[in-house]
């Protein structure tokens, strides 16, 4: 008899999941596999919530399933059942792992399930040699997969998470061959990668409408069988490029959402606001590993650097799901219990999960736009099989989100489920979303129309979605000009004509497959704001022996054109800021500075929240629902650990009619002074040592 769960898992903060990718070839793989001592290690962590192994991308189930292969090691026992009991007598929710996809015992038994890539299908970093990938179009596969489904729910879990959800490269299987047949009258795959040509356009959306329609289908299995469970999948690959075949369509498939993720403090940043904004329920997930990398096992992480991202999960209202690798032998390594513990300890008193968070600015991200234009037609066996985000505008999205975190800007990551509430956002930015649908346009021209302020960049909406560009892009009428080409030379510069604008011209230069640049346009009815300037002996690059060129290391502006570089234009109650550049792509502190000053400008009002400190700390608040607020500040450095930062006044907009109550700090209580300024309070937040919490309350002026 087990002890009843505290709680749901998906209302769980602190999640281990203990890793257990093992083959069984050899009789010592999980010989020491104890489950009351990964129960004991769990306790111990801090854990609340567990992610617990039925199988793995071996294939090989740790349960006594009667569809399956059983891993040797628990040929004579249910080492599955057996954990799930010792976690459960804990009071401990738990989630059951499948790996999808990818399957070793399938593929080696089922050589016709395979998936058939294209090009040389790749994994990351990850040994691609061992992994075994099935193609979901499979019918067979589907059918064992909803057979393994119907066993594992007869267990006591109360959610489900499927692995591995995306397509490993454009598969030619004849599952797919046949199943795009069918669905489209008999028409082939398409050989060609091409953009501008409708037939591949309608091949990438079926496939991922595939993806988003086996998503749904996992989770509808769930639900049949155990109506209560909550589902949700892998969602890494959210950004990824078009390859893997992933849209927000997917989503459907989800009670909430989370992944694995293993980059740098930018991708939790992104990530984590993007979830936020996307979940069907919240606290959306973040799942890292303790070890630097999943091909590492015994290099881990620093101990502040797990505190770190654990503190930035907490700040950014998700769970933080720790993923400890075992042992071949089947233990768990006391240094690995220890790193995740410091983590959980760490982020334990600042947990809140039903507020609101408080966006000035909303970045859109556009999952149609995950493709580079510069990249002409390729074949398919040539086209990139990798899951990197090498689009443009990806690049725009990423560099936006860094210069709002580090100007202290609140922002949020919205997209297409959003499309509904953009009133939601007094400020958007179109981060060159290259590719948008009519009803995407349609939703941004009336969001302008009913008053809301837009930033828009280079080649947005320049794409429709059945192939090809745009004679004129979407919403060329928005913006207040006519596209007239692009510039091809590697640089060009964006001079500033306001009189309160930046004093020097800034350098922008075109990219490697142009995944930055400029476009060219002519002003109809927009105010100018900044010109293109041109280096001498542009488009050309110069020689040692021609004189297209003025400077023999550089190539410093010499001709100022009256192309306009940044437009703006007033329409209905709202306004727009178009910008032939995506200066926001860049990584520096001009093209910085001049982005941040626009998104300032576009704003109707001083932001709800502002912090003038250091430029790694992350700010982020949340609403209660009402007027009352939690803001939490991160010192989330590049290198570990953080240094001390001593200052960091917090500025806060008090609402219309209302007075500010009370500051207190997180979780201790303690109350702080602050300075009245009208209709502004200011109090001092620092020293951050890394991170500090505080609820700001407001109350009902007297009259």
């Amino acid at each position: 008899m087990t002890a009843p769960s505290a709680k749901r898992y998906r209302d769980s903060r602190h999640r281990l999941l203990v890793d257990m990718h093992i083959p069984d070839w050899d009789a010592g793989f999980l010989a020491n596999y104890d489950p009351a001592a990964i129960a004991q290690a769990a306790r111990k962590m801090g854990a609340d919530g567990v992610m617990l192994y039925f199988q793995s991308h071996v294939g090989l189930c740790y349960w006594p399933t009667r569809t399956g292969v059983r891993h040797a090691a628990a040929r004579d026992r249910d080492l599955a059942g057996e954990t799930l009991a010792a976690l459960r007598a804990d009071g401990l929710p738990v989630c059951a792992y499948y790996s999808v996809n990818f399957n070793n015992q399938v593929w080696t038994d089922n050589p016709d399930w395979r998936l058939q890539p294209a090009a040389a299908a790749t994994v990351g970093i990850l040994p691609r040699e061992r992994y075994g990938i099935v193609c979901l179009n499979a019918e067979g596969y589907r059918a064992f997969v909803q057979s393994q489904i119907a066993e594992i729910c007869s267990y006591d879990v109360d959610a489900v998470f499927f692995d591995m959800m995306w397509w490993n490269g454009v598969c030619r299987c004849s599952s797919c061959v046949s199943r795009y047949a069918r669905e489209q009258d008999g028409a082939a795959i398409p050989s060609m990668v091409d953009w501008s040509d409708p037939a591949w356009t309608r091949f990438q959306a079926a496939r991922e409408r595939w993806l988003a329609k086996w998503t749904i289908q996992l989770r509808g299995w769930v639900k049949a069988e155990k109506p209560d469970a909550d589902v949700y999948h892998n969602f890494a690959l959210a950004v990824s490029n078009w390859t893997r075949g992933i849209s927000i369509a997917s989503v459907a498939g989800h009670d909430f959402l989370g992944g694995d993720f293993y980059g740098d403090r930018a991708e939790q940043l992104l990530i984590t606001r993007l979830m936020l904004n996307l979940s069907p329920s919240r606290p959306p997930e973040f799942m890292t590993t303790v070890a630097t990398s999943l091909i590492e096992h015994t290099r881990l992480r620093p101990a502040p650097e797990m505190q770190t991202k654990a503190l930035a999960a907490a700040a950014s209202n998700a769970a933080f799901l720790a993923i400890a690798a075992i042992d071949p032998d089947g233990r768990l390594d006391a240094a690995v219990a220890d790193r995740i513990g410091a983590g959980f300890a760490a982020a334990a008193a600042f947990s809140r999960s039903t507020d609101v968070p408080v966006e000035d600015v909303g970045l859109y991200f556009s999952d149609l736009s995950r493709f580079n234009p510069a990249v002409g037609p390729t074949p398919l066996e040539a086209a990139p099989a990798g899951s990197l985000p090498d689009y443009p505008h990806f690049d725009a999205l990423a560099g936006a989100c860094r210069a709002l975190q580090r100007a202290h800007i609140p922002f949020g990551v919205l997209s297409a489920a959003n499309i509904g509430e953009l009133q939601r956002w007094p400020v958007i930015v179109l981060p060159n979303a290259i590719r948008m649908s009519d009803a995407e346009c349609a939703a941004f021209r009336a969001y302008v129309a009913g008053g809301g302020r837009l930033y828009a960049s280079r080649d947005t909406s320049l794409y429709d979605v059945h192939g090809g560009p745009r004679q004129n892009p979407g919403l060329a009428d928005v913006f207040g000009c006519t596209r007239t080409g692009a510039f091809e030379g590697r640089l060009v510069y964006v001079i500033d004509t306001r009189s309160e604008g930046a004093s020097r011209a800034v350098a922008h230069w075109r990219g490697p497959d142009a995944r930055t640049g400029a476009t060219s346009v002519r002003s109809e009815d927009a105010q100018t704001l900044a010109v293109i300037g041109l280096p001498y002996g542009y488009p050309a690059g110069g020689t040692a022996s021609d004189m297209n060129w003025a400077s023999i290391h550089s190539s410093p502006p010499w001709t100022t054109t009256e192309t306009p570089a940044i437009l703006r234009k007033a329409t209905g109650s709202g306004v727009v800021i178009y910008s032939a550049a995506d200066i926001e792509a860049v990584q520096a502190p001009d093209q910085e500075e001049l982005f941040i000053s626009l998104i300032r400008s576009l704003m109707p009002s001083a932001p709800r929240v502002s912090v003038e400190t250091h430029p790694s700390v992350w700010m982020t608040a949340f609403s209660d629902g009402g007027h009352d607020l939690r803001i939490s500040l991160l010192a989330y450095p590049a290198e570990f650990p953080a240094l001390p930062v001593p200052a960091a006044p917090v500025r806060v907009t008090v609402p219309e009619g209302m007075v500010c109550a009370s500051v207190t700090r997180v979780p201790d209580g303690a109350s702080l002074a602050w300075y009245d300024e009208g209709d502004q309070i200011t109090f001092e937040a620092g020293p951050l040592e890394p991170f500090r919490q505080f609820d700001v309350r407001f109350a009902v002026t007297q009259s």
